[in-house]
């Protein structure tokens, strides 16, 4: 299928499928207190930072295609959306220094943070940035091009501040 002049894979439509599926699959078993707050509530903390640092580390060159960037965003705006009607209302989410609901708040902060430093890598260098980990080395040719410094340092401070900024603003 192509969208926009991309090539969109089923694994992409496995990946936003299951994204999908694994919110869906969370709001019913709260609503239908399928297990037990304290479950839920870990749960929460997974799906948000867990999906949000997958998707940073691992499917990153997909964010780039309209298609996958446009169903990210519309997930981000429901979970926004859930945040903010949920956040005062229900007792069962609030924790020490905010909610447990902040968690939801992950996903968007990711979008921003990597398209931020993205567009910051394309101003500095005119090319795309490569988010590396721990099993990258400088120099390491990677998706056409060999890794830099900066790589590093963007996928550093991208992780830092969609962790953080949720962490500490909410």
């Amino acid at each position: 299928m192509k969208g926009l002049g991309t090539i969109i894979t089923i694994w992409d439509k496995i990946i936003v499928l299951l994204y999908l599926l694994s919110g869906l699959l969370l709001f019913v078993t709260y609503s239908y207190a399928l297990l037990p707050i304290a479950v839920i509530h870990k749960f929460f903390v997974a799906f948000g930072i867990g999906w949000s640092f997958m998707i940073y580390g691992f499917f990153y060159k997909r964010l780039k295609q309209p298609y996958i960037v446009a169903s990210f965003i519309v997930f981000s705006i429901i979970q926004i959306i859930i945040y903010v009607s949920f956040k005062n209302d229900s007792i069962f989410f609030d924790r020490i220094g905010g909610t447990y609901l902040s968690t939801l708040l992950y996903l968007p902060a990711m979008l921003i943070s990597y398209h931020l430093f993205n567009l910051l890598n394309r101003f500095i260098y005119k090319d795309d940035l490569i988010i590396t980990g721990p099993g990258n080395r400088l120099g390491q040719n990677q998706n056409g091009r060999k890794i830099r410094t900066l790589d590093f340092v963007f996928s550093i401070a991208g992780a830092l501040v969609f962790l953080f900024s949720v962490s500490i603003l909410f």
